[in-house]
């Protein structure tokens, strides 16, 4: 046993932000012999497979790995470098005691010092977590005595046995955080991740190179602070009571609201969708509404306002009226000739000579939702302008919409499936309403940041609890031949499960009118903006001009729905907060997009950047070095932080790099990606369009 500094958390600055104030102690690292494990022998029950008994004892796993390109046998590099990775250190704790090792030899005999000291079996198992299990998996994989795995898709599991009785599980899936954010989020944690500035990753590191105390400190760190929030878990939880994913918690929450509730359970299974219905509702399904105008696109606007509406997606859920009956087969005569306004309808259309006539310069149909579209059509970034028909799976919101903001020669509906309109169970609507007042009452005390963060991501992970999808393919993994074997199940026989199962309760559908509610809420926002939108993205609009005026009238509207649905709460110094409002989010001194989710803009002289494919620390300091003039097609940006995963499915061999000799396999390279701004050419011909239109305008 030796001792080393480490930094942990001694307080907090009284700023906003809650900045960390460190101190340096003195830690024990532990070898593998000498690691305590008598006495930490507390168990529990999973009360799903009574015969399997779990230690209740926080633990934590995680290695670290060097990149580099392989090269032939006289040392040259390969004329097409293979990215390639091995591990060089691995940390573990158990509960409060850290132990360090070099080599896969160390870890598979932890593994056995494990499964000997502390009796464990498939019947008596220790979980051992994992920030982000699936890249630990790619290299320990050939070193395991592999049992079975729960997988979401190939190479990515959530948890995996051992024949030992080890079950490494995944803690980012729990948190759905950065081991930064996990540690800054959680109860009486002191070990922070420690800032990786300071740990050069592009640095060669072998078994054999000597770890300095400040990379040591790093790797300690890593795994006690992990261990530390699965402890603050076990506060409220077992280890057999802790969800494997961050979602489960509101799962549980919803669960326990309607359990009990014979109406509801009756009414969730009368409401069951058949194989057709529900490949409907796929189809249907959409999510938020994000673009930018091409009016303004590749310009460099000056006062840009920026909206956001509170709580965009629960307001739709308190607000909002949802299919609340068995969909049944509507005529086209009913359809054309009735007020269809109490149904909620799925309707197959096809538009014949359709042109986008909307006012905000945000066209709606999204190309990559329509079932069949023409050759002929004029796509704005993902979005159809212009097109000789076009086929898609819509709600009754989507229709009314379109019917809006678009011309059309003829429409042919095909099917038309109603569903009765009724606001959500009050059940579900009382969570919502318990995790928005939480969220309201403990925004801005310090002293509740735990509790608060907690509230807030229960609130916009409920959303989500509805349109997890029922036909998830099924992954297993093929120990022998090291292979995953990836099967689509049988879509009806997986209905009949879903809805037979107690655990299933929550109807599909809704999560479908949630999105489409919401989409609505802004749309309805955008026509008021009309074309002084620059760009929207699901629940915020960004627009030049004076519009408080507009914004403030319909808040007064929106007010007065939020009242009548009980969507609003009151904060600790006694303001209300209401669902479904719009409030400030900003007002930029400068902006620029080049599409969606593609943009950049200074507030208060800070320049912030939001670009998908590159890291927003990456994208800010680049532009603050170059300023907004470099957000401009054929810019790369080298460090983009964006990395690329090469995987090397190898088994265990030996390998040498700078004259150290060890073990290895299977691995996986994450490669820094450079990324070089750019559109299609498609997008890159309107853009020209547009300009050539706005100098024509200059000029007249």
């Amino acid at each position: 046993m030796r001792e080393i500094n480490v930094d942990i958390v001694d307080g907090f600055s009284d700023s906003k932000k809650q900045k960390p104030i460190y101190k340096t102690v003195r830690e024990k690292i532990y070898t593998i012999e000498e690691l305590p494990m008598l006495g930490k022998l507390l168990s529990c029950k999973d009360s799903q497979k009574r015969n399997i008994n779990y230690l209740n004892i926080p633990c934590a796993f995680d290695i670290e790995t060097t990149n580099i390109f392989m090269r032939d046998s006289n040392g040259n590099v390969l004329p097409e470098p293979r990215p390639y990775a091995f591990m060089y250190h691995w940390q573990f704790c158990l509960d409060d005691c850290v132990c360090f090792g070099r080599t896969w030899e160390e870890f598979m005999k932890l593994i056995r010092e494990l499964e000997k000291r502390m009796n464990l079996s498939k019947y008596n198992r220790l979980v051992i977590w994992v920030h982000n299990l699936p890249f630990e998996w790619a290299f320990m994989n050939r070193f395991l005595n592999y049992e079975e795995g729960f997988f979401r898709e190939e190479r990515n599991p959530l948890k995996i046995l051992t024949s030992e009785g080890i079950e490494f599980r995944c803690s980012y899936a729990l948190s759905n955080m950065s081991l930064n954010k996990f540690c800054q989020n959680e109860i009486d944690v002191k070990h922070y991740k420690l800032s990786g500035l300071d740990y050069d990753y592009s640095k060669i590191r072998t078994p054999d190179y000597i770890m300095t105390e400040t990379e040591e400190a790093y790797c300690y760190n890593d795994v006690r602070g992990l261990c530390e929030c699965i402890d603050s878990r076990l506060k409220q939880d077992t280890i057999t009571t802790i969800p494997m994913t961050s979602t489960g918690y509101v799962r549980r929450d919803l669960r326990k609201a309607v359990r009990g509730d014979k109406k509801y359970r009756q009414q969730f299974k009368n409401n069951a969708l058949s194989k057709e219905l529900y490949t409907l509702c796929r189809e249907g399904f959409r999510g938020g509404d994000t673009h930018a105008n091409l009016d303004y696109s590749n310009q460099l606007l000056h006062d840009v306002t920026s909206k956001d509406i509170a709580s965009s997606y629960p307001a739709s859920m308190m607000m909002r009226l949802y299919p609340q009956t068995a969909f049944f087969k509507m005529s086209v005569s009913t359809f054309m000739n009735r007020d269809t306004s109490e149904y909620a309808l799925l309707m197959e259309v096809r538009f014949m000579g359709l042109k986008y006539k909307g006012l905000c310069g945000i066209p709606y149909i999204s190309e990559a939702k329509c079932r069949y579209y023409s050759a002929n059509r004029v796509i704005d970034n993902g979005r159809i302008l212009e097109a000789d028909y076009v086929e898609a799976v819509l709600t009754d919101i989507d229709y009314k919409i379109i019917l809006e903001e678009y011309d059309y020669e003829d429409i042919f509906i095909k099917d038309i499936y109603a569903s009765a309109y009724a606001p959500l169970s009050d059940h579900i609507k009382n969570v919502v309403m318990d995790y928005f007042r939480a969220k309201t009452v403990l925004k801005g005390d310090l002293l509740k940041l735990y509790e608060y963060g907690k509230s807030k991501a229960y609130l916009n992970a409920i959303y989500g609890c509805f349109v997890m999808r029922i036909d998830q393919t099924e992954v297993k993994y093929d120990d022998v031949a090291h292979e995953y074997i990836v099967a689509s199940p049988d879509l009806e026989e997986t209905l009949a499960k879903f809805y037979n199962s107690r655990n299933s309760f929550l109807s599909y559908q809704h999560g479908v009118w949630v999105t489409a509610h919401s989409r609505k809420r802004l749309r309805d926002m955008l026509t008021i903006v009309g074309s002084d939108v620059a760009y929207c993205d699901t629940d915020s609009i960004k627009y030049k001009g004076d519009h408080d005026k507009d914004f403030d009238l319909k808040n007064e509207f929106l007010k007065k729905e939020a009242i009548e649905a009980g969507a609003y709460a009151e904060t600790s110094r006694g303001d209300i907060k209401y669902m479904g409002v719009w409030e400030d989010d900003g007002f930029y001194e400068e902006f620029k997009t080049l599409g969606a989710k593609k943009y950049v803009y200074k507030e208060d002289g800070v320049i912030y950047s939001t670009i998908a494919g590159v890291n927003k620390r990456a994208g800010t300091e680049f532009f603050t070095e170059h300023g907004l003039d470099a957000f401009a097609i054929g810019t790369t940006i080298k460090d983009s932080g964006h990395l690329t995963a090469y995987y090397n499915d190898e088994n265990i061999h030996e390998i040498e790099v700078n004259g150290c000799k060890f073990l290895t396999a299977s691995n996986v390279a994450l490669i820094d990606n450079t990324y070089t701004i750019g559109v299609t050419n498609e997008y890159l011909d309107l853009l020209e369009k547009a300009l050539a239109k706005q100098e024509d305008m200059d000029y007249i």
